[in-house]
């Protein structure tokens, strides 16, 4: 299928690994210590983690980690080898991976969503006024509410390794620009990031999946 070589096309820096598949599909057994955290799980949930974990057994095969265990830690985070950091994201029809060295990157996130309107009862819950007043050419302002949701996803899941914690929805500021950039601003105090600290990111629209991918560089 052609989404297969290109969903995550251009929309993550040099030195990322990408892998991605649909979790409708037959993925490959699980590893033991892999099995025990989804034994008692429904069957979408576990057919969303084994597509994830073989996503991330092959972004980490590529980035010389063969057989790791990926587990997930206190806050359900997955648990990356040492030398590694990474992000993995899952909705209806995708589960993906990028990872990447922690020499080069802090943190990576990203995120998929479907390209579809967020619920207008949920705009105040997760924007600020002030990003909703202008967007990218083709998004209404409901789609422009389901992009901004995925981006602060994706920042969350890049900053968690340096802060270890999440993120509250109006703790950060996003800004989405006509090139398919988005910029965002930390509003909360967090010690371990500078005040009013910025990221970057990219975001596209592809086969009915909206994307999202953030990163701190080392």
């Amino acid at each position: 299928m052609p989404w297969y070589r290109r969903m995550f096309a251009g929309l993550l820096p040099e030195g990322v690994i990408t892998a991605w598949g649909d979790p409708r599909e037959p993925s490959p057994p699980l590893l033991p210590a892999e099995e025990a955290l989804v034994a008692r799980a429904v069957p979408k949930r576990r057919a969303e983690f084994s597509r994830g974990r073989a996503c991330a057994r092959s972004v980490l095969s590529t980035l010389n980690v063969p057989e790791f265990a990926l587990l997930s830690g206190p806050q359900r985070e997955p648990v990356w080898p040492a030398g590694i950091v990474g992000s993995i994201t899952h909705t209806e029809g995708l589960c993906a991976v990028a990872a990447a060295r922690d020499a080069l990157y802090i943190g990576i996130g990203i995120d998929a969503e479907p390209a579809l309107p967020l619920d207008e009862k949920l705009f105040e819950y997760v924007c600020l006024k002030d990003e909703l007043v202008t967007g990218p050419d083709g998004f209404d302002l409901a789609r422009r509410a389901r992009l901004i949701f995925s981006a602060k996803e994706a920042v969350y899941k890049c900053q968690f390794p340096l802060t270890r914690r999440f993120l509250e929805f109006h703790e950060v500021r996003v800004q989405l620009h006509s090139n398919s950039e988005f910029s965002v601003q930390v509003l909360a105090d967090v010690p371990a990031l500078a005040g009013g600290a910025c990221f970057t990111g990219r975001f596209a629209e592809r086969d009915g999946f909206l994307l999202t991918a953030s990163w701190i560089r080392r």
